[in-house]
């Protein structure tokens, strides 16, 4: 008992230590956000210089007075939610269809998509962009939502949640004379809520921060988001520490906000994704 205990003790710490060391460029960059040093790595020679002599909101009032922030902000809220609601639509029916509805290819669809997850996003951007710009939407939103809209691995992992659900649930609702469309949203979604917010989370997180496919199809600083736009305080001249963390933690925020409201579900549609028939 003594050795389980003492085991047990050295695992917290260890968590504790490990857990503080992956927290601690996040309350760094934080508190420089409200530090008033402008060459701030500089004047770092322990760890109580990490700590500013006093708090100023300057740095902040710099992040939204040099550049229209806010409309950057609801620029790429645009683009988060626009492309998250078409990819729990598109990508949760053709989880079902795959899981559920016996056609023909079925295994063959499901194959090249399962195939299609080891393809790296880069190897696919030039082909892309040719589409992007065929279809002349170049610089507008929609180019940057709608070839968000289809993703294997979410599809993946519909079908793989979807698996779990109750075949004759649905085939009972089928005799009630419910059609597929009506069973699929009165009674498969609401079954489905924690891998919901699973993608709902993935694909919010990924799309505020993104920056290598915004930066290729937008041109104008009208449609920019704002992570093209926080590289303004990184490459102005002269260089302000302050003011590049405060720009980094007001783009920061809405992510942990969403990720803390929603970490319940997050962790429960992580956890219902076991293997399952392949």
């Amino acid at each position: 008992m003594r050795r389980k205990k003492i085991l047990k003790i050295v695992f917290y710490v260890v968590n504790t230590l490990v857990g503080l060391l992956f927290l601690f460029p996040l309350l760094f960059m934080f508190l420089s956000a409200f530090n008033p040093a402008r060459t701030l790595p500089t004047q770092i020679g322990s760890f109580g210089d990490f700590l500013p002599e006093y708090l100023t909101a300057s740095n902040l009032v710099s992040v939204f007075t040099r550049i229209p922030m806010l409309k950057y902000f609801g620029n790429t809220l645009l683009y988060a939610f626009g492309t998250v609601l078409g990819v729990l639509v598109v990508n949760s029916m053709a989880g079902y269809a795959l899981a559920k509805i016996n056609f023909k290819g079925n295994r063959l669809i499901y194959n090249f998509i399962v195939i299609m997850l080891i393809i790296p996003f880069e190897g696919i951007t030039l082909t892309l962009y040719l589409v992007v710009k065929t279809l002349g939407i170049l610089d507008t939103p929609f180019a940057v939502i709608l070839p968000s809209l289809f993703s294997c691995f979410y599809i993946f992992m519909f079908r793989q949640f979807f698996l779990g659900v109750p075949t004759a649930l649905i085939e009972a609702a089928e005799i009630d004379g419910s059609g597929a469309f009506s069973t699929y949203f009165r009674i498969v979604v609401p079954t489905a809520v924690p891998v919901f917010i699973t993608v709902f989370i993935l694909e919010f997180i990924g799309k505020w921060g993104d920056y290598y496919w915004p930066m290729l199809t937008l041109t104008s600083e009208t449609w920019f988001n704002v992570q093209i736009a926080i590289k303004e305080f990184s490459t102005a001249s002269p260089y302000h520490w302050g003011t590049v963390m405060a720009s980094l933690a007001v783009v920061t925020v809405p992510v942990l906000v969403v990720f803390l409201c929603l970490q319940k579900y997050y962790i429960e549609g992580i956890a219902t994704q076991g293997i399952k028939d392949m």
